[in-house]
């Protein structure tokens, strides 16, 4: 593994992205004896945008945090241009191959990365492209807090005071998508282990290890009494049995991850997969839709063959986009 990196991250990411091109397949149509998969879809989808979410707000916070950044015009230069030139690109995939089609407001919506922030009253977000929204709200926001507070407590505090005025939003004028307030605990939680340094626990503890256990299955039976992925009338109570499902999960693969990362060829497997996973998230879903009409085979299931199949490719094309365009980013 690189220096740079934290190879428990990767693994995480990893798991993520190979979970989500899984989980994007089709593959809940199909049953395993009498199991139906798509029983497992809700935790699957729960684990991987929590992950991804997780790891974002953890990064943002040793990036600001631990390297001193005070020029935020810089940073937040920078990260718009690693976030939104590629989005544009798939954008225009879903428009163009996929067939998405948008009013003039949802394009100028969607262009600004506002779809999560103002659905659902003026916005209906693209599937899939829907995540990159909420990233841009995340990470506009907590840049800013992170520099001028600093403390944990007060980052709480802050986050706590966001999260029920955006409540408030949301009843009041109808916007603030749904999925904003499943996925924000989570991204606070990882922003708040980077800043204070807790991430070696998680290697360690065995009260967190136990813990987790427990909170996996308390997550699990408490997700299984209802049926919808995200509750529409936002039931916070929904939110929290998400969230500690989520984080039990994540605590539990970044404990188990050391024991495969012993392995040379897994660390270079994972951190492979780990550095084109931007990319295969953005456009694993227009390269599936050229790569059916390729092949010419008709039918859900068949489909379904063709895009598992095809997974090695899209984390091969991913990788190498990633590269070329870290290329392009150093000579800018």
């Amino acid at each position: 593994m690189k220096k740079n990196r934290i190879p428990e991250l990767d693994f995480l990411r990893s798991s993520a992205i190979l979970l989500l091109l899984v989980h994007h397949s089709g593959v809940y149509q199909f049953k395993i004896g009498s199991f139906p998969l798509v029983s497992l879809s809700k935790y699957i989808n729960h684990f991987l945008l929590g992950a991804f979410v997780f790891i974002s707000g953890f990064l943002t916070a040793i990036t600001l945090y631990r390297k001193q950044i005070t020029d935020l015009p810089g940073y937040y230069r920078s990260r718009s241009i690693r976030l939104f030139i590629p989005y544009f690109v798939a954008l225009l995939l879903f428009i163009f191959i996929l067939g998405i089609q948008l009013s003039a407001r949802e394009l100028i919506i969607h262009l600004l990365g506002l779809q999560i922030l103002l659905s659902p009253k003026y916005s209906d977000p693209i599937r899939t492209l829907w995540f990159i929204s909420l990233l841009v709200i995340l990470l506009s926001i907590t840049p800013i807090l992170i520099v001028s507070l600093r403390r944990v407590t007060r980052l709480f505090a802050t986050y706590l005071i966001i999260f029920i005025s955006s409540i408030f939003i949301h009843i009041t004028f109808d916007i603030i998508d749904i999925r904003f307030f499943y996925f924000f605990p989570t991204f606070v939680i990882g922003s708040l282990i980077g800043i204070s340094k807790c991430l070696p626990v998680m290697k360690t503890s065995n009260e967190l290890l136990v813990g987790s256990c427990f909170g996996l299955v308390i997550g699990i039976f408490m997700l299984s009494q209802n049926d919808l992925t995200y509750n529409p009338d936002l039931d916070l109570l929904h939110i929290l049995w998400s969230t500690l499902f989520i984080l039990s999960s994540i605590a539990l693969i970044f404990r188990s991850s050391q024991w495969l990362l012993h392995f040379r060829f897994v660390q270079n497997l994972i951190l492979y997969i780990a550095t084109g996973s931007f990319f295969a998230y953005l456009y694993h879903r227009p390269l599936w839709g050229i790569l059916n009409d390729i092949s010419g085979i008709t039918g859900h299931q068949t489909e379904v063959i063709v895009n598992l199949v095809s997974i090695p490719v899209v984390f091969i094309l991913a990788y190498i986009l990633q590269n070329l365009y870290e290329r392009v980013l150093v000579r800018l």
